[in-house]
């Protein structure tokens, strides 16, 4: 069993660099519909009985009838694709799916990629003109009907309060993907089909806006789901809600002050949601998404005076404090909690977008290219501090400390347990010699210390936070993350001790799960379990 290994620091030499093998995380277009057993080495713990949920891209290359293959210009656009493990202490089994099917046979049969809206793909602006500017005015709702024309999964979520069973067994569970939009794709919890599509207009009639994010944030105690609802057009309007766990949602702040902005994460206290709009402004309120049909040519670049403008609003509802600060961008916020009058927050944050164009695939499959990409616009992890949230006017907002790009990290996580509450670890992964992950860091942020698992020429994907229940320390339990082994060329389940940051077991598998964005994991007796009540409009 390969432990984390200490990679020699990056070579000046340019032509005596790491070679990080990492294209088949990429390249691999495959699925599992059957459920898969898995080889497993060492031993996973009895409280990691459950279901590990994966969503995100899946391999960029589309195989085509004629032996061809074609792609997505970005990829955040490639097709959806979910992955499930099913652990116990003596048995995993996988299975995956393509979710987007009807879209992938549409490009399969014609050889075009065309799709109404995203998130790099290019679009004729000119294209049905007097439609796109009716839209500014009368916007519809956006999406398609049938759930396997989705291409949604950037996070995947569990029972979430509000929306409909999608088990194809008739029990009351429900599995549903998100991405940074209102609309969500349900799937059968144990098969992954596509079963549904929902809007926020079923939480809520005024949900009506295109935009959201993907990471709604929930309260472990009350099981109450926050997020927000953008409404775009020549003034950007903001709809903060609340979904309690009985189904019924209110909205607790409009906010018509703020800037249109990516806001792809924020915050969640005790008694406030933080709403961070960061200096990545769509043009013209809003309205630049509607006119490309996507985000990145809406989008502009974060500029010294386009401050990022901070939102403290009560999770009562009620008044909300507004804070003007430093300028940059972010995808990630980590954790936050209120101290000594104000709120401490948390986040991977970037000078600028640029990190954006790394991901297009011309730049991924291409070694020198990507190369060129290892050491740029890289994340650093920070603290930010926001003043006086309970007086009155504009709040003060400081970075408190920023760490060092060589051990700064994206993809924050914590254990769920403390959040909203003060806490003293946060694991991330890293990207130091490859264009792609390439450890996983445990940083104290007390101490500012830090662990690394490292493998060389293996590729980690997000690290998901498993509680041990009969833990008494922040860092009881373990991460579980899926690896890519580039030698290999196959992928495995890492399980790594939170506290040593070794490895404790892993789920090896004969072949290559594609790297992916977001995961989420779900205990057994929560597998089991039953849905909030449904509020069953306009769905």
């Amino acid at each position: 069993m390969a432990q984390a290994t200490t990679i020699t620091p990056e070579p000046e030499n340019e032509k005596e660099k790491i070679h990080w093998p990492y294209k088949a995380g990429f390249e691999t277009f495959h699925s599992e519909t059957t459920p898969v057993e898995l080889k497993i080495q060492g031993k996973i713990p009895d409280y990691c009985s459950g279901v590990l949920y994966r969503t995100g891209p899946s391999g960029l290359k589309i195989p085509l009838p004629n032996g061809s293959t074609t792609h997505f210009t970005h990829w955040f656009d490639s097709l959806a694709q979910t992955h499930r493990f099913n652990l116990s202490p003596s048995r995993v089994t996988y299975n995956s799916l393509h979710t987007s099917s009807t879209l992938l046979h549409r490009i399969q049969s014609t050889g075009i990629i065309s799709i109404d809206f995203s998130f790099a793909e290019s679009s004729d602006p000119c294209r049905n003109l007097f439609r796109k500017f009716s839209s500014l005015f009368f916007p519809s709702p956006i999406g398609p009907s049938d759930p396997a024309s989705a291409n949604i999964g950037v996070t995947v979520h569990h029972n979430p309060p509000g929306f409909p069973p999608t088990a194809k067994d008739g029990s009351t569970r429900s599995l549903y993907t998100a991405t940074d939009a209102y609309i969500y794709q349900g799937l059968d919890p144990e098969t992954l089909e596509p079963i549904s599509v929902a809007r926020q207009t079923a939480l809520h009639p005024e949900l009506k806006g295109p935009l959201s994010s993907a990471h709604s944030q929930t309260d472990q105690t009350t099981g109450e789901v926050f997020n927000y609802n953008l409404t775009l057009g020549w003034r950007a309007v903001y709809k903060v809600f609340c979904t309690n766990n009985k189904g019924e949602t209110r909205i607790l702040a409009e906010i018509k002050d703020a800037p249109a902005a990516y806001v792809h994460s924020f915050w969640l206290t005790e008694n406030f949601v933080v709403l961070c709009c960061f200096s990545a402004h769509y043009q013209a309120g809003g309205a630049g998404v509607l006119w490309w049909n996507n985000i990145i040519d809406a989008l502009q670049d974060v500029q010294a005076d386009r401050k990022a403008v901070w939102y403290v609003i009560p999770r009562t509802g009620g008044s909300y404090k507004r804070y003007q600060g430093e300028a940059f961008f972010a995808f990630h916020t980590a954790n936050a909690w209120e101290e000594n009058g104000g709120i401490v927050a948390e986040v991977a944050g970037f000078r600028g977008i640029g990190v954006l164009k790394k991901f297009y695939v011309n730049v991924l499959l291409d070694e020198k290219e990507a190369e060129k990409w290892v050491h740029k616009d890289r994340p650093r992890f920070g603290r930010w501090f926001l003043e006086g949230v309970e007086t009155q006017g504009e709040g003060r907002v400081e970075r408190v400390w920023e760490q060092p790009e060589d051990i700064s990290f994206e993809m924050p996580t914590f254990n769920p347990r403390f959040g909203g509450k003060k806490s003293r670890y946060t694991y991330g992964l890293l990207s130091s010699h490859a264009v792609v992950a390439d450890g996983i860091i445990k940083f104290d942020t007390i101490e500012g210390k830090h662990l690394k698992w490292e493998v060389q020429g293996h590729s980690p994907s997000e690290a998901v936070f498993v509680v041990n229940p009969d833990g008494k320390e922040e860092d009881d339990g373990v991460l579980l993350s899926v690896v890519l082994d580039g030698h290999k060329g196959t992928s495995y389940l890492l399980v790594l001790d939170a506290r040593t940051m070794k490895e404790v077991a892993r789920a090896e598998m004969n072949t290559v799960v594609p790297f992916g964005f977001h995961g989420s994991f779900v205990d057994q007796k929560s597998v089991e379990g039953e849905i909030y009540p449904v509020n069953t409009m306009d769905m």
